[in-house]
């Protein structure tokens, strides 16, 4: 019987923890794409205003 609080507490920061971590990739896909995207509209608006005469 003592070693269903063992259980217990492994299923519930397994939980936890592989929670954490789908959140930290999830963030860090997000910043690749959100810093991705912005330096493609950096480079787009570099294009367009062309060399400086």
């Amino acid at each position: 019987m003592g070693e269903m609080g063992w259980i217990e507490i492994v299923l519930f920061y397994g939980i936890a923890i592989g929670f954490g971590v789908w959140q930290w990739l999830k963030m860090d896909r997000m910043l690749k794409q959100t810093r991705a995207e912005k330096a493609a509209k950096e480079a787009a608006e570099r294009e367009d205003e062309g060399p400086a005469a």
